[in-house]
């Protein structure tokens, strides 16, 4: 989908809250050999999600390390619609914030080339679960769109909320809302909100490519007003791996998410 010009935003809040407890740890590692196909990127961006992995285990977290491994990895490749299932969401228990890492080169037992980084890393560890009173009903998003057709759509929140909404394309990510004509505003619970909630603007659908395009909105309400700022760019490009770090620093109860993809023909 084409991105849309956008303004960046100069904000900076925190995020720590008395539902979260937040641990430092050192000398996390993970490991992942150069072979077959694997490039050394590749190896690289694998190696990272076990030393998250590892970090998380550090910090306490024992339970669904699965849905953990699985987080990380989505944020390597396309399966981003496995980290928003809701079931995957309510297992994961923590989050990887931040962190700085240094990569090194090795050689196995085997002669295999490998990739080896250690992370240090500061982690949250969730104290509150979902709140189940806490949903919104997402309409009028069809699952294939002619190109230069426009989208639109309808959401109704449960409760009082904010929204941010990210486009997922490949392996990048952008804030499509809030944006230059469009500033965050307050949802009030139980009422219809249709977009563009600028009259005067539209959201055209367009290809990149001749071939069919697989596009992926997601939808992050929370309770509070809390801004994403890791962008760049009048198009507010960002990364799907800062996007998941953003969404899931945010504690359970006050957040909500849905994923949802379409087709442009």
């Amino acid at each position: 989908m084409k991105k849309i010009t956008l303004i960046a935003f100069l904000l900076i809040i925190s995020l720590i809250s008395k539902s979260q407890e937040i641990k430092h740890i050192q000398g996390a590692k993970g490991r992942y050999s150069i072979t077959g196909d694997v490039s050394e990127e590749t190896a690289k961006q694998k190696a990272l999600a076990e030393a998250k992995v590892d970090a998380l285990k550090k910090a306490g977290v024992s339970e669904n390390i699965r849905s953990y491994d699985m987080l990380f990895k989505s944020e390597i490749g396309s399966k981003f619609e496995e980290v928003f299932m809701s079931d995957k969401q309510s297992e994961i228990r923590g989050a990887v914030q931040d962190y700085t890492a240094q990569y090194n080169k090795g050689l196995d037992e085997f002669k295999n080339f490998y990739v080896e980084v250690t992370i240090d890393a500061t982690v949250i560890l969730y104290k509150t679960s979902p709140d189940p009173a806490f949903n919104v009903a997402i309409n009028g998003i069809k699952q294939g769109y002619q190109n230069n057709e426009k989208l639109t759509f309808t959401i109704i929140p449960s409760i009082d909320c904010y929204i941010n909404i990210f486009n997922i394309y490949e392996k990048e990510a952008s804030l499509t809302y809030p944006n230059a004509y469009e500033k965050q505003q307050f949802l009030e619970g139980g009422k219809s909100y249709t977009f563009p909630l600028n009259p005067n603007i539209d959201y055209p659908l367009e290809k990149t490519s001749k071939e069919p395009e697989k596009n992926k909105l997601v939808f992050v309400f929370t309770k509070e007003r809390i801004p994403y700022v890791k962008y760049h760019g009048d198009d507010q490009s960002t990364s799907f791996e800062e996007v998941s770090s953003w969404l899931f620093s945010i504690s359970p109860d006050k957040r909500y998410s849905q994923f949802v993809s379409f087709v442009i023909y």
